[in-house]
């Protein structure tokens, strides 16, 4: 059953500009009645139903219109819609955002491995040089006391000999 105010009592109770509800019944969103029965442009305070005007507020997601202009409106379907994807992709992004975390994380842990192992094949690289200059040292060592051996006995048996 349909809820007749004048339309200044509406404009009142909803906090719309008369104008608006003037607009909305020259384009037929909202259900009117003249005493006069005359155009409702012409009517100075026809009556608006309100069952009608809370069906076109509840369809523009709005319960009161204010004076912005610059205000777009959005279906209120679309709007649950909208804050439904939004949460979804808060989801998601939070997700990622742990998925990243845990990537630096193990990131972080295989440079500290790739360090150590640097540092393992930089002291091995060192152990084998060592290792190595001893050996040389070692045979240089041994041909040193053979080429001392050779030159004392051989040179002196040539010297007997001649």
């Amino acid at each position: 059953m349909a809820n007749w105010l004048s339309m200044q009592s509406t404009a009142e109770k909803y906090g719309i500009p008369e104008e608006q509800i003037r607009e909305w019944i020259r384009l037929d969103y909202v259900t009117h009645s003249s005493f006069l029965k005359r155009d409702p442009c012409d009517d100075p305070n026809p009556m608006v139903d309100t069952d009608e005007l809370d069906k076109v507020l509840e369809s523009n997601s709005i319960k009161s219109c204010p004076d912005d202009e610059t205000i777009e409106r959005v279906p209120k379907g679309h709007l649950d819609w909208l804050y439904q994807e939004n949460a979804r992709l808060a989801k998601i992004n939070d997700d990622l955002r742990e998925e990243i975390y845990s990537h630096v994380q193990w990131e972080k842990e295989l440079n500290d491995d790739f360090t150590k192992i640097t540092e393992l094949a930089n002291k091995v690289i060192s152990l084998h040089r060592q290792i190595i200059m001893d050996y040389e040292g070692l045979l240089n060592a041994k041909m040193g006391i053979r080429s001392f051996l050779r030159y004392l006995f051989l040179s002196k048996k040539n010297k007997y000999l001649t």
